[in-house]
């Protein structure tokens, strides 16, 4: 077994028996890695236009969309409707710099998603 196949193999079973609340965790550190690589890329005419740029920036955007879909509206009340707020900025902010092919909009999202990631680890150690 090849150790990309292992860490593969690895990272699948890590996700597979985790608590929701380490679920969270996982996709805000996965929205903040893709982020970050969006603005480096993004900063940059010779990056701003590439393959690798257009994933990431999908990426980021299906995962904000993937915690944005996950809230309970029911029994969040007034907190799940705030996070609705914030991830769908979010989102806007990465389609705008996706479509302009700037880091402005990026840089925003990621300042919200690690404001929240903060307050995650906060309410969820460890």
């Amino acid at each position: 077994m090849s150790y990309a196949h292992a860490a593969a193999a690895y990272q699948r079973n890590a996700v597979l028996t985790a608590s929701p609340e380490k679920i969270v965790k996982m996709l805000y550190d996965g929205a903040i890695k893709n982020l970050e690589r969006c603005r480096e890329s993004l900063g940059n005419p010779a990056t701003a236009r590439t393959p690798e740029t257009s994933a990431s920036l999908g990426k980021a955007i299906g995962i904000v969309g993937e915690l944005r879909a996950s809230l309970d509206m029911a029994v969040g009340g007034k907190i799940a409707e705030d996070l609705d707020r914030l991830y769908e900025f979010s989102i806007d902010q990465i389609t705008q710099s996706n479509s302009t092919r700037t880091a402005i909009g990026v840089t925003n999202a990621l300042k919200v998603i690690r404001t929240l990631k903060e307050g995650w680890d906060v309410a969820i150690p460890g």
